[in-house]
């Protein structure tokens, strides 16, 4: 892989995962949506795009599975990687803390630490715990909940950890490229599964793969624009496509549903730590 781009700016967990899991030499390009990843990669500016789906604190990162619904058959995902995020408070010492900036995950993770600790300051919601740190590093009387890692970056020092410094959630990455679906026999695979508007349809679908054995190990409803009371579904399933008792399920699935589309069989289970 020659590039790849990522959610920045610089100082966000996926430019730190970026950083770990491909360095030297791919060439990272920072991006300020989820979209503008996919964007890069339809324009063929990057070999591939790191973007994340779930977190465990605040769930489903319903941006990214928009956009693997949006562009289904267009993009493979490649692999899963796993971070452990630490979160650190960071500011200047001796400073009284007036505001304190961070992603809304980590505002709704802390709240009861920033509720003991911090009970007077201002609270403010921005794009990205890399964005609070800069924030914090030019703004009087701030401080950002934020990755360690970022301190340095924006002249800042670690004042505390809230949780002692152990990490305090988990975020699932996909890689995802242009290439063909990967065809292998263990891993996950991907779908997107278009229903047919009428009772029972989810639970016809759902039949082959419980009949055969296999996994469901994670669905996402999400609505059709324009079309009231009209689902597609993000599924994801243990096994590869290949695998007999998973290719008996996709036949008989493939049957029921208006459309499916295979956006691969990936790898998991790489895991780093912020």
């Amino acid at each position: 892989m020659k590039s790849l781009a990522y959610l920045g700016p610089d100082g966000t967990f996926s430019a730190i995962l970026a950083r770990q899991r491909f360095g030297n030499p791919t060439i990272l390009f920072d991006c300020k949506t989820i979209e503008e990843i996919f964007d890069r990669l339809l324009a063929g500016k990057v070999d591939a795009g790191l973007i994340p789906v779930e977190n465990s604190s605040g769930g489903t990162v319903y941006d990214s599975v928009d956009l693997l619904i949006r562009h289904a058959g267009k993009f493979s995902i490649r692999e899963e990687l796993t971070m452990d995020i630490r979160i650190a408070l960071l500011g200047r010492p001796g400073k009284s803390v007036r505001t304190i900036y961070s992603h809304f995950i980590q505002i709704k993770h802390h709240t009861a630490w920033l509720k003991e600790h911090f009970p007077n300051a201002k609270l403010v919601s921005v794009s990205s715990t890399a964005v609070a740190a800069q924030r914090a590093s030019e703004t009087r009387n701030s401080a950002a909940l934020a990755s360690p890692g970022t301190a340095a970056l924006y002249g800042l020092d670690v004042l505390e950890f809230p949780s002692g410094g152990e990490p305090v959630n988990v975020t699932n990455f996909f890689v995802i490229s242009r290439r063909p679906p990967a065809v292998r026999k263990s891993g996950r695979t991907a779908l997107i599964a278009a229903l047919p508007n009428e009772c029972g349809s989810l639970h016809r679908f759902l039949g082959p793969f419980a009949r055969e054995r296999v996994s469901l190990t994670r669905i996402v409803s999400r609505p059709v624009p324009g079309q009231p009371q009209t689902y597609v579904f993000y599924v994801e399933i243990e096994g590869g496509a290949s695998t007999p008792s998973v290719k008996r399920a996709l036949e008989r699935a493939g049957k029921i549903v208006r459309s499916l589309d295979n956006l691969g069989t990936f790898s998991i289970g790489r895991r780093f730590c912020s």
